[in-house]
């Protein structure tokens, strides 16, 4: 049995089989329908690659460099590097889904009580965590450390390895 290729099939087939996977995807009604889907469709560990990619997108949108977040995630700087040049694309789903997750937690936030925040996902604790963080610890972290709302909407956020650290308040 031979092994499929999508580089294989002509362009337009291919490009028609994309959009057919996009099609399904957009057919998922509800939270339920999506976890059932990918949950028959992919591995947890396929599931936690993806997440980890999320994370690596958060931290390098909230302004880490390579190196911490390697230290961090026990990530490759392959990964790092491949995520960074989807981030720079002008259509990248990161940008999308990283503005979302922190829309959506900064309202959860908002009706959180100042100390229950602060005992939930203090930043100094971020650090000291490695390589099994919680992608709301991450997201609470670049919210916590000065990313606004303005800047969340600037399609040139400074993605590169060089940028600097959060800044501690």
């Amino acid at each position: 049995m031979s092994t499929f290729h999508l580089n294989s099939l002509p362009k337009s087939k291919r490009i028609q089989m994309i959009g057919e996977f996009y099609d399904v995807i957009d057919s998922l009604k509800n939270r339920a329908e999506v976890r059932a889907f990918f949950k028959s469709l992919l591995t947890a560990d396929e599931i936690a690659s993806f997440m980890r990619r999320i994370e690596v997108a958060v931290l390098l949108s909230g302004k880490l460099r390579y190196e911490e977040i390697i230290t961090m995630l026990g990530v490759g700087k392959e990964k790092i590097s491949s995520v960074n040049k989807s981030l720079l694309q002008d259509d990248s789903g990161y940008k999308i889904i990283i503005e979302r997750l922190i829309e959506n937690r900064k309202k959860r936030l908002k009706r959180m009580k100042k100390e229950e925040r602060s005992a939930a996902y203090p930043f100094a604790g971020l650090k000291k965590q490695s390589r099994f963080l919680v992608l709301n610890a991450i997201i609470d972290a670049v919210i916590e450390n000065g990313i606004d709302d303005k800047e969340l909407e600037k399609e040139a956020l400074l993605f590169t390895p060089s940028s600097t650290i959060f800044k501690n308040k």
